[in-house]
């Protein structure tokens, strides 16, 4: 079992920043799922608030990330605006050294920035599934690239009713692609 990040032969870069971060060891829910994410497989993964989710998926994301794609790699669903904003606060930092440009996509927040910052250079996109079906309808998210897909509080965002939504931005996805559940509690459905 990986003890250390370092045993889990990830880039320097990210080590650096997860050294400068002041994560020592990896929580249960790191051990459990980084490994199989650096592999490509898909998950679905409950663990309570705090345990360390947020970096679970993040990590192998941010180590696999192709820097020279022009087009996002990555998309990160969550409810609400202050998750994706915190989300991608997160990853920014992890990628800091591996000079990963991350967007953060919500309502209430100017269309027309986010859709030239979406017409740049952009590796990972967090979002809520309203804007970004807007900004994949139009054209401004390009989703072709999308290599990682989660979804991050997935039990909120279906008492929430996002269900039909949440759907509609899967179809717009590649279908060879990794699809990452992540929940404090998982629901039936």
């Amino acid at each position: 079992m990986n003890k250390s990040f370092k045993d889990l032969s990830l880039k320097e870069e990210l080590l650096k920043a997860i050294d400068l971060m002041g994560y020592k060891e990896l929580t249960k829910v790191q051990k459990e799922s980084i490994p199989h994410i650096l592999e490509g497989k898909n998950l679905v993964v409950k663990s309570q608030t705090g345990s360390g989710k947020t970096a679970a998926y993040s990590i192998p994301i941010c180590n696999n990330i192709d820097w020279d794609e022009r087009y996002p790699q990555a998309l990160i669903v969550v409810p609400t605006r202050e998750l994706a904003i915190q989300v991608k606060e997160e990853i920014f930092n992890l990628g800091r050294f591996l000079r990963l440009k991350v967007l953060d996509i919500y309502g209430k927040s100017p269309y027309r920035r986010q859709a030239r910052d979406l017409g740049e250079r952009v590796h990972i996109v967090v979002g809520t599934p309203g804007r970004l079906i807007d900004h994949i309808e139009k054209g401004n998210l390009k989703t072709n690239k999308i290599s990682y897909l989660v979804l991050d509080e997935s039990d909120e965002m279906l008492n929430m009713g996002f269900l039909d939504q949440v759907e509609t931005i899967i179809k717009a996805l590649p279908s060879e692609r990794t699809s990452l559940l992540f929940s404090a509690t998982m629901p039936e459905d």
